[in-house]
């Protein structure tokens, strides 16, 4: 602060998490005004009348700061999540191509349904059983291979 005297920054407002808006703007006009009563000497310095206006200016400047602070480490949050999901991703697809799977159905066990499909619509006595042996529920397609 300029001055022998130290004065304590704008408490025009408390610290929020939100900005306040100014209940009215600043015209040229206020501002010659308050130019002019300085040059009367009601002020020995003539910017000591925008004081409170840069005081309230550098509260508003370290609420931006404050909050790009919070956008910075927000940033970072998500492009560490970002990377370690893009990172699981491609575990997955790495193993997709890597693990095979029997216990899945195959274009023959697709084949061998339709085919169980029709014998049961012509043939009711034998539904359920492939090749002549009668199909349970635990049997692998493997098992029920006609011999």
């Amino acid at each position: 602060m300029h001055g022998s005297t130290s004065r304590q920054r704008s408490t025009s407002r408390t610290r929020t998490s939100r900005p306040t808006t100014p209940l009215r703007p600043s015209s040229r006009s206020s501002f010659r005004e308050s130019a002019r009563d300085s040059s009367l000497g009601d002020a020995p310095f003539p910017l000591n009348a925008f004081e409170p206006a840069f005081a309230e200016l550098s509260d508003a400047m370290a609420d931006l700061e404050a909050n790009m602070m919070h956008f910075q480490l927000m940033h970072e949050s998500l492009a560490r999540f970002s990377e370690s999901f893009a990172s699981f991703m491609y575990g997955l697809n790495m193993n997709a191509y890597c693990v095979d799977f029997p216990e899945g159905p195959v274009s023959e066990s697709f084949r061998r349904a339709k085919q169980r499909e029709q014998n049961s619509e012509t043939n009711p006595t034998t539904a359920g059983s492939i090749g002549g042996k009668l199909a349970s529920p635990t049997q692998t397609i493997h098992e029920l291979k006609p011999d």
